[in-house]
């Protein structure tokens, strides 16, 4: 009886023993930083548009862009007067997208700090202009708005990368909370002079079709690498960002392309090293996805037929 007994002491300490050792060595886990120093991943947005005179006197008066060059049908947008963000075109042809296509659910205007999104948030109050939501995701602060065609724009700040909390799954704890208005806006300088010249695209949120197919386009042909995966969401990056690309199901699984006429999203750019872009092919055409080849760059179409081009630098 006393060795029955001893052997059940043996097996509960032991059983104590692995979970103490499970339970440390995730406590223990350890993750790279992303390194704010890293380099651009998303270049510019060229979206179709209705009225491209009064799209370009919006993102210049509203959100803050300063024109680059000017045509009759197109505008190319810059923050720091040398680098085009955001490419404006109308087309006769044109039509409105279709609702529950796959498509740009929004592009994120990367300002540099609170500073500076305490600027914006002053301006658009100032402006009048609707705003549809606010959130803190946990690793950045983020504005909501929509443009007069209807394209969903974010404006948005990171947090300190050290404090970007990660999940179970060594992913990036986001969600959407309350934002501290008070302090954001103390943030604030007395003057709005547009966006700040270091502004960027900060990344890209995508309507998409389904995601399997999708997240075997962009990790296992582009490379990116998954941060965020969870109601019928997937949230990709390079360089252990929080995320470069977003692409979401919430309108619904194996929704349609819009027609190649319809406003909205033509077209965005990512940008890779030489050596990325050889791999990316090389994948691509390996996984069986047809892509055209340029000097430099290639443009392909992920499952859901969004257009990108992916240049190197």
């Amino acid at each position: 009886m006393k060795t029955k007994r001893l052997i059940i002491i043996g097996i509960v300490l032991v059983i104590v023993l692995i979970s103490l050792f499970t339970l440390l060595k995730k406590d223990n886990t350890t993750y790279e930083t992303y390194n704010t120093d890293s380099p651009t991943r998303v270049g510019e947005v060229h979206l179709i548009v209705s009225n491209v005179e009064q799209m370009t006197s919006f993102y210049e008066e509203v959100i803050g862009f300063k024109v680059l060059t000017s045509e009759p049908s197109r505008v190319t947008l810059t923050a720091d007067g040398s680098t085009p963000l955001l490419i404006l075109e109308e087309q006769d042809d044109s039509v409105e997208r279709p609702f529950g296509t796959t498509g740009l659910y929004h592009f994120a205007i990367l300002v540099p700090d609170h500073a500076s999104l305490g600027n914006v948030l002053m301006h658009l109050a100032g402006t009048e202009y609707p705003m549809q939501g606010a959130a803190n995701h946990q690793y950045s602060d983020a504005l909501y708005l929509a443009d007069p065609d209807g394209n969903g724009i974010e404006i948005y700040a990171d947090l300190p990368p050290d404090t970007w909390e990660r999940d179970k799954n060594g992913g990036y704890a986001g969600g959407s909370y309350p934002i501290d208005f008070e302090k954001l806006m103390a943030e604030a300088t007395p003057t709005w002079n547009g966006l700040p010249e270091n502004t960027r695209i900060g990344h890209m949120h995508l309507q998409a079709a389904e995601l399997a197919i999708t997240e075997k386009f962009y990790v296992d042909g582009l490379g990116l690498h998954v941060t965020s995966k969870d109601n019928g969401s997937l949230f990709l990056s390079k360089d252990n960002y929080h995320h470069h690309v977003a692409l979401n199901t919430w309108s619904g699984t194996g929704i349609p392309a819009p027609p190649d006429n319809a406003r909205g999203l033509k077209n965005f750019t990512l940008i890779f090293s030489p050596e990325e872009l050889d791999e990316a092919k090389a994948r691509l055409t390996d996984l069986g996805f047809h892509f055209e080849e340029k000097e430099g760059s290639i443009i392909v179409r992920d499952p859901s037929l969004n257009t990108i081009e992916i240049i190197s630098k």
